[in-house]
């Protein structure tokens, strides 16, 4: 069995604007252009826009007058969201100061879930002692108070009752979701509507009979998947886009990973709904992997008669980050299966590298990357080839 492992490199790869920042840019230009497409300003804003605006412009106008019930969708989620909100002013900033656009929505929504949730005992540790509300530390406000739309404020200036981290973990949580689905509406929308003009040739010539994708999008059953006869599975561990979602069922997994230790993850489920484990059960993504990895059990394991690997696990595109430390690990360390990692630059390599020793400990990866049969190899990805539709 051979199974291919794909991230967002994976997408980028193909120059698919997936990352977080490019949503950012998607947001940005719906609010800058909503009112133009319901007027008829749009020749003038087109004269002046750039080449990425007045593919927005086209967009955007183009929804307005053939989908609308989505274009009205758009504006809602975007109205009054405090995640939108805030993640727009850090990608200002950020710019301003300039760098590039580099954000990270999950550490962001971390930083911020677990300082709300250290500023619920904060609060009402005052309050047990006889006040009538309570205060936050100067270092969980810091970090609370621009979501809260008051940057900067001094502790001594603002209290809160024991509802108030209550009340904003339902908005954050509502927040979030719309936020989620206004994502999925973009990946849907626009980024699946271009068509890459490169194939991957690493990709392109292997024989795969699973797919493991971290991406929300369809970019390899859409451009490798192309033979009818074949009958690939899928796992879209994080969720998938579809086309008939609504904020209530949209799958896709945006939350974080589980910062509490020992008995605590087990007591403590105030903040539960922002975890990707939880969000993983609740909308039902599911881990077929498992029963991949358990149906390769069941066949006879080691290397074939050429000196191939019965089974192989290609990994292309994902950076093997701890966070899905379970998940690669348990693909990596299958009996009788070769990983080949794909890398594109020697920056990427030495991130893989590093990853990996979180992800498997630096004694079992140089016994795996070692010796004739070795278990995983590194391997540079060829240059994409230009294709023609």
């Amino acid at each position: 069995m051979n199974i291919l492992i794909i991230g967002n490199g994976f997408d980028l790869a193909h120059d698919l604007p997936t990352k977080y920042e490019h949503f950012l840019k998607y947001v940005d230009a719906f609010k800058r252009f909503a009112d133009i497409c319901k007027q008829e300003s749009i020749k003038a804003a087109w004269e002046v826009a750039n080449e990425e605006d007045k593919n927005f412009i086209l967009h955007f106008s183009n929804l307005y007058e053939h989908d609308k019930k989505i274009y009205e969708e758009i504006e809602t989620l975007l109205s009054n969201n405090v995640w939108i909100d805030y993640f727009g002013e850090v990608y200002k900033s950020r710019c301003a100061l300039g760098k590039d656009g580099w954000i990270d929505f999950e550490s962001e929504i971390s930083r911020i879930i677990q300082a709300l949730d250290q500023a619920r005992f904060t609060i009402l540790e005052e309050i047990n002692q006889g006040h009538k509300r309570g205060k936050m530390t100067q270092q969980q406000l810091n970090i609370l108070s621009p979501i809260f739309g008051k940057p900067g404020i001094s502790r001594d200036s603002i209290e809160f009752d024991e509802n108030a981290v209550g009340y904003r973990k339902v908005r954050f949580i509502t927040d979030l979701n719309r936020l989620t689905r206004c994502l999925e509406i973009y990946l849907r929308n626009y980024v699946e509507e271009i068509t890459p003009k490169v194939k991957l040739p690493d990709i392109d010539k292997l024989n795969v009979h699973c797919v493991l994708s971290f991406n929300y999008t369809h970019t390899y059953k859409k451009f490798y998947d192309t033979d009818k006869s074949s009958k690939i599975k899928y796992d879209y561990i994080h969720g998938e886009t579809r086309a008939d979602s609504t904020v209530d069922d949209c799958n896709l997994i945006l939350g974080i990973d589980e910062y509490l230790e020992g008995t605590a993850k087990n007591r403590d489920n105030e903040f539960i709904q922002f975890k990707k484990f939880y969000q993983r059960i609740y909308k039902k993504t599911g881990c077929k992997y498992v029963d991949w990895i358990n149906s390769i059990a069941q066949f006879p394991s080691g290397y074939g008669k050429n000196g191939d690997a019965i089974h192989n696990v290609y990994i292309m595109g994902h950076s093997l980050d701890i966070t899905d430390k379970d998940i690669l690990s348990s693909l990596i360390n299958m009996k009788g299966t070769k990983t080949t990692i794909f890398y594109h630059s020697q920056a990427t390599l030495g991130n893989q590298i590093s990853n990996l020793v979180k992800v498997l400990g630096e004694d079992e990866l140089i016994a795996k990357v070692h010796g004739e049969n070795a278990s995983i190899v590194l391997q540079k990805q060829k240059e994409p080839i230009s294709i023609e539709h």
